[in-house]
């Protein structure tokens, strides 16, 4: 559990790592340098679980994971953020499938905790609420090579269909065998010195297993606030771009033909570098361009009608693109084209058809109803914070 100045939130995460139904664990506390009290905070917990370190300079993000990376001495391993929050059941649940499975790697589901009002998942959602998809407590096995091709699925650089069971191995959702971390260090040593060091982890990890398993239970909770270190779309102008030129810090976007710094580009470019660093990727033969630009494009499109200042980003876009070779030129123009008419086409039907529209919201809203997603909210269900949904969250999973 890496921390830098979250003495108010740490209390929480470290108690939903204390409360575990399966208590043979430590937990290291990478304090990259606080300036409050921390120090203080973790003092305050008499567990002799917990390992904690406290770095006298300041730890950039991917040092301080670094830093209680290798500190770790347990057979498996997982990472919490300090504003986060396991259920009290994720070791139980993971540690039974590592006993059935001989598992090296287990991911699971991630649910969502709204500090902020925000409207997603088809509704308003007010503070202090819980967010779940719908699951089933079955386990799935993957193949790492089929891996690789659904999650660049996911990130639209391929036309593989959607598989609704496969769960991406990140940072916080997925324990790992301390073995995975070794291979993955004989071809780079410092694991976390890529944004976002996650979708870089997931990639580089298919490339020292065989396979891996996914729990379909709901077993972290992501607080989501607007100090979270991940970005959101709920950074509207320029506040998106800015966080990830922070998290950035000078370094460049070496695999991708644009270089801004938003979400999904820096996602592709971590995934084409551990792609070149494990398998020797080659940038004219490995991706297919034209998914490349058609989805950044999209998503430039999407940014955008959430309020995300993208004009510097498709000025850049254009620029780029018109250096490409006529004939991937001409396919993304086309691609593109053909985004925009259907675009245009749902907009006018939406102006003309209005009462269908409202109709066909209400059915999707109900629909996520029907497939039994968790959607709580504090008052009603009786928690406060993201300790106390975790806590309420173990409930419904155990329950189902």
């Amino acid at each position: 559990m890496p921390t830098y100045n979250r003495a108010p939130l740490l209390p929480f995460a470290i108690q939903s790592v204390l409360q575990q139904s399966f208590t043979d664990f430590e937990l290291i506390i990478s304090n990259g340098g606080s300036t409050d009290n921390t120090k203080d905070v973790v003092a305050s917990f008499k567990d002799e679980r917990i390992r904690y370190f406290e770095s006298e300079k300041r730890l950039n993000i991917g040092d301080n994971y670094q830093n209680a990376l290798d500190r770790a001495k347990g057979e498996y391993i997982t990472f919490l953020s300090d504003d986060d929050a396991f259920a009290p059941v994720m070791l139980e649940r993971v540690k039974r499938i590592i006993d059935e499975q001989s598992a090296e790697v287990v991911a699971f589901q991630v649910s969502y905790y709204y500090h902020d009002p925000v409207f997603e998942h088809y509704r308003k959602i007010q503070p202090n609420t819980l967010f779940a998809y719908p699951f089933s407590g079955l386990v799935k096995k993957y193949e790492a090579s089929e891996a690789i091709k659904f999650f660049d699925s996911k990130l639209g650089l391929n036309n593989a269909p959607p598989d609704r069971k496969f769960i991406m191995p990140y940072l916080a959702n997925a324990v790992y065998h301390r073995a995975v971390f070794s291979r993955i260090k004989e071809i780079r040593d410092r694991l976390f010195n890529v944004i976002p060091a996650d979708m870089y982890l997931a990639i580089a990890v298919f490339f020292v297993i065989d396979s891996y398993f996914c729990l379909d239970e709901p077993l972290h909770v992501w607080s989501f606030w607007e100090g979270n270190a991940t970005g959101s779309l709920s950074k509207k102008g320029d506040k998106l771009r800015e966080h990830y030129e922070r998290l950035l810090n000078g370094q460049k976007l070496d695999f991708t033909p644009l270089k801004f710094a938003l979400p999904l580009n820096c996602t592709i470019n971590a995934v084409l570098q551990a792609k070149n660093d494990f398998k020797g990727f080659n940038n004219n033969s490995d991706i297919d361009w034209l998914y490349y630009f058609t989805a950044i494009y999209k998503d430039l499109m999407l940014l955008k009608s959430l309020g995300v200042n993208t004009a510097k980003e498709i000025r850049e876009f254009e620029e780029v693109l018109a250096r490409q070779p006529d004939e991937l030129r001409q396919n993304v123009r086309s691609q593109i084209s053909k985004t925009n008419l259907l675009a245009e086409q749902a907009m006018q039907f939406s102006r003309n058809n209005l009462p269908f529209v409202f109709r066909w919201l209400k059915r999707l809203h109900e629909q996520v109803k029907s497939e039994k997603s968790v959607i709580a909210h504090g008052k009603d269900a009786n928690f406060n914070n993201v300790l106390e949904a975790a806590q309420y969250l173990s409930y419904i999973v155990q329950s189902k």
